[in-house]
């Protein structure tokens, strides 16, 4: 072995082997939702296994894995959310993000199966949200649900919706985005598009959130037809990443047909630059997306562009947002 090898110690190897325990933990405290309790009073472990009924000597390990998380604090043995798990991890809360549980044992189930994928050529978690059962779709969106409520609401302090009056969310899922938006913005109404075994769901959450009056939804693939409406601003999120190529192109040059002179079109989601080594986050997402996608794919920065030129957008523009996300705005000439 040449010298050079021998002097090499396994560092990087090693940080990641430890590096995947911290999310399973906070998945495991999402799952058993005891930031919840917690925020009411800190607690020893045996009072919150009483109140999550579970054995405390079971529950022991986790909390103080969550605390080496970052996620909870001990002190004299009592446990305590972080200002971040309080705001983000208490059910009820505003900003709840913990119910994305089940979505991410959805996507880390199916990185795990990058091996068998790529040996047979074939996704082995695929999303078909065209053909997947009311079973399975119901509870994913509504994992989705708040998180994306969340994010319409954040959205505003990202884009100056002011002068715009009518939003259409293209594959809007549960239409989560355009409650928090609408809920927001009171000037505004919003339609959603989606496919219709979606969008059927979609009026359900919607309806739930008595917003019916301001959002409507239409059911259209926007991949094969240009939809029905009028709108000066649009939102694409986690939505182009799911296509092939193609299929982006077309669905931007459909959106594009029902975007007034002047209005804006805003893709949210992942996406890489022109090397496609950064961002990290997207650069690791793609392997989620071969398990799950036919053909979807983080696309890279010229790719957007080019899509976006040909449909008549103009002023292209390109940030990343807090949660890893990028933003891709561009103007309907």
């Amino acid at each position: 072995m040449p010298e050079s090898h021998a002097q090499v110690s396994p560092d990087t190897i090693n940080r990641l082997m430890g590096a995947v325990y911290s999310p399973i933990a906070m998945l495991a405290g999402m799952q058993l939702e005891l930031f919840t309790p917690l925020t009411e009073a800190p607690m020893s472990t045996s009072t919150l296994a009483a109140k999550l009924d579970v054995r405390p000597e079971k529950l022991s390990p986790l909390l103080y894995a969550l605390v080496v998380a970052e996620l909870l604090t001990v002190e004299d043995g009592l446990f305590a959310n972080t200002p971040e798990s309080d705001q983000f991890l208490v059910k009820g809360s505003k900003n709840y993000l913990g119910g994305s549980h089940e979505l991410l044992s959805d996507l880390w189930n199916a990185a795990l199966q990058t091996e068998e994928t790529i040996r047979t050529g074939k996704p082995q978690a695929l999303h078909d949200y065209s053909t997947m059962s009311d079973e399975a779709l119901r509870p994913m969106l509504r994992g989705l649900h708040g998180g994306a409520i969340a994010f319409g609401r954040a959205l505003i302090k990202t884009l100056d919706l002011s002068r715009y009056k009518h939003l259409v969310d293209v594959g809007g899922g549960s239409g989560g985005l355009a409650i928090g938006v609408c809920q927001s913005c009171d000037h505004l109404r919003a339609t959603v598009i989606d496919l219709p075994k979606t969008a059927a769901i979609s009026e359900e959450f919607i309806a739930e959130a008595g917003m019916s009056k301001r959002i409507t939804v239409n059911s259209a693939d926007v991949t094969c037809n240009v939809p029905q409406g009028n709108f000066d601003i649009a939102i694409l999120r986690s939505f182009i990443q799911v296509l092939s190529a193609d299929q982006a192109q077309q669905a931007i040059s459909n959106i594009g047909e029902t975007i007034e002179s002047g209005g804006i079109i805003a893709i949210i989601g992942r996406m890489v630059d022109d090397s496609r080594l950064a961002p990290p986050d997207s650069v690791f997402f793609n392997l989620v997306f071969l398990n799950v996608y036919d053909e979807g794919c983080c696309y890279t920065e010229s790719e957007h562009r080019a899509w976006l030129n040909e449909a008549g957008f103009v002023d292209f523009k390109r940030h990343s947002l807090s949660d890893g996300s990028q933003i891709i705005t561009a103007r309907k000439s």
